[in-house]
């Protein structure tokens, strides 16, 4: 397969230590816009699986970014020899927005739930952290969104989509194949009455490989 991306896919996986996650999501915290309640913008797995129990939920845009495979994953869902993408926020003044869920965090518990997630999406250092304003029903609430790092070595970039969806194809990790997280979240998407044109086109993709491939 001819190699699109901003950077080839690592050899190596990278881990950053418990103790610098830590430091880092002090330092983080610090920059919070607001004193109020901590949310968390979810376009991926955290939509289907957070990592707490939250206060409340709500449907949420985020104006100038769009959900896109956009780093490569050589453990939760790809090898070295056969690397997988995972989703991230990209900027994207084409697509102009990104509709996904938003989480209040509880205050009795937001310390122990934001280190399980600075655990879960932090350990390799492939997002960058931004508070971000949401819109939903209820106003604008500034969210933490994981957008995807492009300094960073994982960071494939925005590829062509049927691309995309042949990495996704072929993929599997230690938690799967590729494309079970596709369809993961394309179920995700639906049951909360989010429609992602771009998700829908890749996984129908997918399936035409599906039935291609013998």
């Amino acid at each position: 397969m001819r190699n699109l991306a901003v950077n080839p896919p690592p050899t190596k996986v990278i881990n950053i230590s418990h103790k610098a996650r830590r430091e880092h999501l002090a330092k983080f915290l610090n920059e919070a816009p607001t004193e109020g309640p901590i949310w968390v913008f979810a376009v991926g797995s955290l939509i289907w699986r957070p990592e707490f129990d939250p206060a409340e939920s709500l449907v949420g845009k985020l104006y100038g970014y769009s959900r896109q495979f956009n780093f490569w994953t050589i453990r939760a869902r790809g090898q070295p020899s056969n690397p997988g993408l995972g989703l991230g926020l990209e900027p994207d003044q084409v697509t102009s927005s990104c509709i996904g869920k938003v989480f209040r965090l509880k205050n009795k518990t937001k310390s122990k739930d934001l280190e399980k997630l600075w655990n879960r999406e932090m350990f390799s250092g492939v997002y960058t952290p931004t508070w971000c304003p949401i819109e939903t029903n209820r106003g604008i609430v500034d969210a933490i969104c994981f957008v995807t790092n492009k300094d960073h070595r994982n960071y494939a970039g925005y590829l062509p989509e049927p691309y995309v969806a042949e990495i996704i194809f072929q993929a599997e990790g230690q938690m799967g194949r590729c494309r079970e997280y596709l369809d993961l979240l394309v179920l995700a998407l639906e049951r909360e009455g989010i429609h992602d044109d771009n998700m829908l086109r890749i996984l129908d993709l997918v399936n035409k490989y599906e039935k291609t491939t013998p």
